[in-house]
């Protein structure tokens, strides 16, 4: 790992020193920069809530798209949010969305979502249009210029995830050289945790051909939870180079994240040896792993690049390669209750993991007309093979704790986990696209399709398959009225590895160790979008449909150690109702807001069916002002409120959680101090600093809401 990070820091360095200090090409939403030979941006976009939510989203086989014009769910948050609300994470982006559910507890190392009742795990998320080189465990905001979510399955767009993921897309754009910038910042968090960081960005040569933008980073102290203490060090270089016809981009980062002294905890309270019934949430700051400890660390470097042959062909195609690991007890924080009185059982736990990934994609777009009706050719293939390492088996040592009053005696394994190799997949796909537009735009068709070619080995086991679909889609966009409302309608599917089932029922099951074919998750969905200057609204209907494994009751009198079998027969369904609104209600007051009702359940199941899917509340809604005081030239105030409905807590609904709401408020001023550009953040979340429970994870775990907390900020613009 060091000779690599060496490696990655020795290129990065060349990059820069041969791009003559460079900046790279302008990407920005909000704004048009012409060079003197380079249209860097053809078109000027006119973003909504006062820029935080952009108008385009680049969507992988189908490219820019506008908001208005896409047949799916797509909401692009911009870095100007990212900022102003000091989110340092992607989850603290999308708690902006009260529809997406987080399956992890806020300040967990890993964050893992719930689009649409259906699950994005932090393995999954999307960079820069590829899957596998995230860093592990989160993403942080730091080098990122925006943040996409396109809600439901979407094989066309980004092929099948690498560990199953079916509720959405989550793309994390990296910044670039759009501006010049000399940027320092810090920040402080309740407790003691602060963080510094730079950010300067570049263009350089005759014709500004040359780019760099670089960023850094380093935080450290208390975080979340008492006692709970946290240390990153982040860096990333995106440099490239650009002329009218050629576009080659250079990223880099690497991150390693120490933690120590804590970890949020998610707390059983229905299954086995638990208490099977749901009790008050402790508090949100409370420390259960007081002598946990973990690590992981994330290096990356990519290549891409494209040629404009004519204004109407241009071909493309990237590289990038992705090193990562973690140890010590990062998951499994958990506890599970067996008294009312809060008495618990719980553990820890060492593990470790190195993951080696290499993902690639290639094509060609091509525009052209036949009669009036003019068409957006596209061909991609995409290449991913991710090879890592694991644990044989966790150590752990078990420790009684209260979940009203955390004890301090348990302690971390003294042994380690032997390390083996355990897989090594590999997915190539193929994509064939023809987006369509006919009478002056007023209707559009996105017709295409998606060949997977899944093969899974898991080296421990002994298991895997080798596996092919076609994943079909179909997208149709009627503008009747004019180019500020359009009506649409999509049908997409999803695509995820089959299941194999446990090898070691043997004597148990008939079919131990069978893997079955890929899972296709369909979806369909109608809806509207509206835009009239900052305002946007869109309003959506969808069904989901998603396979699975059943579970049934099994006899066979020739085997009479068989008591179940598994199949491929499960379903769950989830159908919703979504409205999202955005824009200036007033010139000084700006609002972002959504709603949602959602019916997740299980359709076909041997024990639950008809019961509803855990951890998918019925009805969420999300609210948040941003108001510029007249009087006080640069200072804005902010607030936002997030409610969610009650949620079953298990697979047989015997157990919920309450509802609850929770506000957040900021400020923010801008001002300049001897010259200099500054900007003072304030943020304060849960300001009741209500006690909840938030969520739920793997049927039984609810998750503790996050306490009170506080961060102020300032920066530089130099």
């Amino acid at each position: 790992m060091k000779k690599f990070s060496k490696t990655i820091l020795m290129n990065s360095i060349s990059v820069v020193i041969f791009s003559g200090a460079t900046t790279s090409t302008v990407w920005a939403n909000t704004e048009i920069t012409t060079l003197p030979t380079i249209l860097v941006n053809a078109e000027k976009q006119s973003d909504h809530a006062d820029g935080r939510i952009a108008d385009q989203s680049n969507l992988g086989a189908l490219g820019e798209k506008t908001t208005i014009d896409t047949p799916f769910t797509v909401t692009t948050y911009t870095d100007k949010l990212i900022e102003q609300q000091q989110a340092s994470t992607i989850g603290e982006v999308l708690k902006n969305d009260a529809s997406i559910r987080t399956t992890t507890n806020q300040g967990h190392l890993n964050e893992n979502f719930k689009l649409r009742g259906f699950d994005v795990n932090h393995e999954d998320m999307n960079y820069n249009g590829f899957y596998g080189v995230a860093p592990y465990g989160r993403m942080p905001t730091d080098f990122l210029e925006s943040v996409t979510v396109l809600k439901g399955p979407n094989a066309l767009v980004a092929g099948v995830a690498p560990t199953g993921s079916v509720g959405g897309v989550i793309i994390a754009n990296s910044k670039r050289a759009d501006k010049e910038l000399t940027r320092i910042s810090t920040s402080f968090e309740d407790d003691s945790y602060y963080k510094s960081g730079f950010d300067i960005s570049r263009r350089f040569g005759d014709q500004k051909q040359f780019g760099v933008r670089i960023n850094g980073s380093y935080a450290d102290g208390e975080h979340f939870i008492d006692g709970m203490n946290d240390r990153q060090a982040l860096g990333a270089i995106a440099a490239d180079y650009t002329t009218d016809k050629l576009k080659i981009n250079f990223d880099s980062y690497a991150i390693r994240e120490n933690r120590k002294g804590g970890s949020p905890a998610m707390v059983a309270m229905g299954g086995r040896n638990s208490i099977n019934q749901v009790i008050a949430a402790p508090k949100g700051d409370s420390n259960f792993f007081s002598n946990l400890e973990g690590n992981t660390e994330s290096q990356f470097v990519g290549l891409s690049g494209e040629y404009k042959f004519t204004p109407d062909f241009k071909t493309f195609a990237g590289i990038g390669y992705i090193e990562k690991s973690y140890d010590g007890h990062l998951f499994g924080t958990r506890m599970i209750v067996n008294k009312t009185d809060g008495t618990a059982s719980s553990q820890y736990y060492r593990v470790g993991s190195e993951e080696h990934n290499t993902a690639a994609n290639a094509g060609f777009e091509t525009k052209f007309k036949t009669g009036s009706i003019q068409h957006t050719l596209g061909l991609r293939a995409d290449y991913l093979t991710r090879q890592y390492t694991q644990h044989k088996g966790a150590t752990q040592k078990t420790f009684t704790t209260n979940l009203y009053h955390p004890t301090t005696t348990g302690t971390m394994p003294d042994t380690y986990p032997e390390i083996i190799p355990y897989g090594d997949n590999e997915y190539v796909s193929y994509t064939l696209t023809d987006q369509v537009s006919m009478l002056d735009d007023k209707l559009q068709l996105i017709l295409g399709a998606r060949y997977q070619d899944i093969d899974t080995k898991n080296l421990v086991k002994k298991t895997g398959y080798s596996e092919d679909k076609v994943s079909p889609s179909i997208g149709i966009v009627v503008k009747p009225f004019g180019e500020n409302l359009s009506f649409y309608t999509s049908y997409v599917e999803g695509l995820s590895e089959g299941a194999t089932v446990d090898a070691t029922l043997e004597k148990v099951d008939p079919n131990a160790g069978k893997t079955f074919a890929p899972y296709q998750t369909k979806q369909y969905e109608i809806g509207s979008k509206y835009q009239l200057g900052s305002w946007l609204h869109t309003l959506a209907i969808y069904q989901i449909e998603k396979p699975g494994l059943l579970v049934s009751p099994y006899a066979d009198s020739s085997h009479p150690t068989f008591t179940q079998i598994t199949t491929d027969g499960a379903e769950s369904r989830s159908r919703g109702v979504e409205w999202s609104f955005s824009g200036n209600v007033i010139d000084n007051l700006s609002v972002m807001g959504n709603l949602a009702y959602i019916d997740a359940e299980l359709t076909k199941s041997a024990t639950n069916q008809g019961k509803k899917v855990y951890g998918v509340p019925d009805f969420t809604a999300s609210l948040g002002l941003d108001y510029s005081v007249p009087k006080i030239d640069g200072l804005n105030v902010n607030a936002r409120a997030s409610y969610v409905s009650d949620q079953y807590l298990n697979d047989d609904n015997s157990l919920e959680l309450p509802d609850y709401t929770i506000v957040d408020l900021g400020a923010r001023y801008q001002t300049k101090l001897g010259g200099v550009n500054t900007t003072f953040l304030a943020n304060v979340d849960n300001v009741t600093n209500k006690k909840y429970w938030e969520g739920a994870f793997n049927s039984n775990y609810a998750l503790i809401g996050a306490a009170r907390t506080y961060k102020v900020g300032v920066t530089f613009d130099f």
